[in-house]
């Protein structure tokens, strides 16, 4: 992916398989996306699904039934 500043969430997960799957699902569909770990506290963490600004609409869309 190119510029971090052109980066938004497209969805948070705590599951690595959902985000994973999220992940695939953009890939599928030619939309550049990143899976961002972010830690937590006591050993949680949380994935980020990160999209260009521009995807961010049609992302949501293809990955809407997997966000909790």
């Amino acid at each position: 992916m190119s510029d971090p500043e052109q980066l938004v969430t497209a969805a948070l997960f705590e599951d690595r398989d959902l985000a994973d799957e999220a992940w695939g699902r953009l890939a599928q569909a030619d939309i550049p996306a990143s899976v961002i770990t972010e830690p937590g506290i006591m050993g949680a963490y949380r994935l980020n699904v990160m999209v260009h600004r521009e995807d961010l609409d049609e992302a949501q869309r293809l990955i809407a039934d997997l966000i909790p």
